[in-house]
């Protein structure tokens, strides 16, 4: 294995850290993470503290690392010989991307002892499961494409951190990628109390003016779209490549409870995705008389107990919901959700799943205004999980040719598809089959067994005049009203 010495490719300016890059260096949580904008100096912070801890911990082993071998030796890498001193390189071994760095220290024979560092691709954490290391690096978690370092990279390097020599530590930095791993892990409010070792800071392009040409900002303010800006100068976490419902306008498309009556006689409905370890989701909303959609609360909640959950919908007044279709397909205790449901009174009506359908349509409707200006699709701010998951939502990179997107990227969309349930099968056709308030059909809405009111469903039941019929106090409730006419 031939070592190579090599020198820097450029001369860099002095490291004259900002602020944020200062705090950086001289925190001491394990774990941290700055996302930022481009030219905010995050590649250059990131190889000063590699090379800190190349000379405070002699022998230790650390990893740099990047999504594809390709980005990994074109930026990153390169730019670590741009910076690090060249009497600084003992050697370095290209086939393995292994290099060697100098140290004061002397071991127990009089040998020099060499840090070493490791620039190493991380789109499959499997190789890495043979290392011991003392510390490791991820720069662009997001890549500028959609794509990203997978989660279990992250969780397989901490979990290799035993080398004999520390400090134990590792960092990220990248440009925003949304609210995925690295935002749930760093960011997260909600999370703070359980990641007590970790910290992360975003910081925008003009943070780090100083080392950017006259202009450099306005210009790429000037020439790109708000989503880019967003993403690649302020370090928004609400913007980023591949997002679908770019459309979406928090304050426009939705409204403070305390700003809108919604009137009990407008035509209501819900969506409803099941759940089991996952969250289980409602999402109420209306039609008002203009033809205004809106979507005025929700529940959320992981690992739901089915009564409590199903007790909450009926207190809304809601005995029915649109359902994702499998509803019907039973579970290990050989009864499914559809089944448990109906045993606490709430009926799960299977609904379309046509999610390209569901995707089109409402683009469709949060472009469409009212004939006053008013948006066609309202959305409450109490359904924090529902306007959270639309500003999420995102086309998987991988599946992308061309201009055509194949699927939706995976991510926590519970709400969102119990929103998609309500969209296929309230929204598109009002009117048709209400699970609230029965429009039409033989005098639904005066049917009631124990009190609650018969579905108009059950009058088209094919089976309601045999004798043995399963539902009997139903085809009483419905002969009563047939024969009293």
């Amino acid at each position: 294995m031939a070592r190579k010495r090599i020198g820097p490719a450029r001369r860099l300016a002095t490291y004259d850290p900002h602020p944020h890059q200062i705090t950086f260096h001289q925190d001491l949580h394990k774990y941290r993470a700055l996302v930022s904008g481009v030219g905010a100096g995050k590649t250059r912070m990131g190889v000063e503290e590699v090379i800190k801890w190349t000379q405070l911990y002699p022998g230790s082993l650390g990893v740099i690392g990047r999504l594809t071998a390709k980005s990994l030796k074109e930026t990153t890498q390169r730019r670590f010989f741009e910076v690090c001193d060249p009497k600084l390189i003992e050697a370095f071994n290209q086939s393995d991307a292994h290099l060697w760095i100098k140290t004061n220290e002397i071991d127990e024979d009089g040998e020099p002892v060499y840090s070493e560092i490791l620039f190493m691709h991380l789109d499959d954490p499997g190789p890495l499961g043979s290392l011991d290391i003392s510390y490791f690096w991820i720069d662009e978690a997001h890549e500028p494409d959609g794509t990203e370092v997978p989660e279990a990279t992250f969780d397989m390097l901490c979990a290799r951190l035993r080398h004999p020599i520390g400090p134990w530590r590792g960092f990220v930095t990248s440009n925003s990628g949304g609210k995925d791993w690295v935002w749930n892990k760093f960011f997260n409010p909600a999370n703070r109390h359980i990641m007590l070792e970790y910290i992360g800071w975003t910081v925008p392009t003009r943070a780090n003016a100083k080392y950017l040409p006259p202009g450099y900002v306005e210009e790429l303010e000037r020439t790109h779209d708000k989503v880019w800006v967003e993403r690649f100068l302020n370090a928004s976490f609400d913007a980023f490549e591949g997002q679908i419902f770019t459309d979406f306008v928090e304050e426009f498309h939705t409204f403070k409870p305390d700003d809108l009556e919604i009137s009990p006689f407008w035509e209501h409905g819900a969506g409803f995705d099941f759940g089991v370890s996952a969250p289980t989701a409602c999402e109420y909303g209306c039609i008002n008389r203009d033809g205004q959609i809106i979507i005025y609360d929700e529940d959320y909640e992981a690992e739901a107990d089915i009564a409590k959950f199903a007790a909450g919908m009926l207190r809304r007044g809601f005995n029915f919901s649109y359902a994702d279709p499998s509803v019907v397909t039973r579970g290990p205790n050989k009864k499914s959700p559809k089944q448990l449901y109906q045993e606490e009174g709430v009926s799960l009506i299977p609904a379309s799943n046509d999610e390209d359908f569901f995707i089109t349509y409402f683009i469709k409707l949060l472009r469409e205004r009212l004939p006053d200006g008013r948006p066609k699709i309202l959305i409450s701010t109490k359904c924090k999980n529902l306007i959270e998951q639309i500003k999420q939502a995102a086309w998987d990179p991988k599946t992308v040719t061309g201009t055509t997107h194949d699927k939706v990227k995976k991510m926590e969309n519970h709400a969102l598809d119990a929103f998609k349930y309500f969209i296929n099968g309230v929204a598109f056709m009002p009117g048709k089959l209400d699970p609230v308030v029965p429009q039409s059909g033989l005098k639904a809405d005066t049917i009631t067994v124990n009190g609650n009111w018969v579905h108009e469903s059950y009058m088209d039941d094919e089976d309601l005049e045999q004798e043995n019929y399963c539902h009997p106090e139903v085809k009483e409730a419905i002969n009563n009203v047939l024969y009293s006419n």
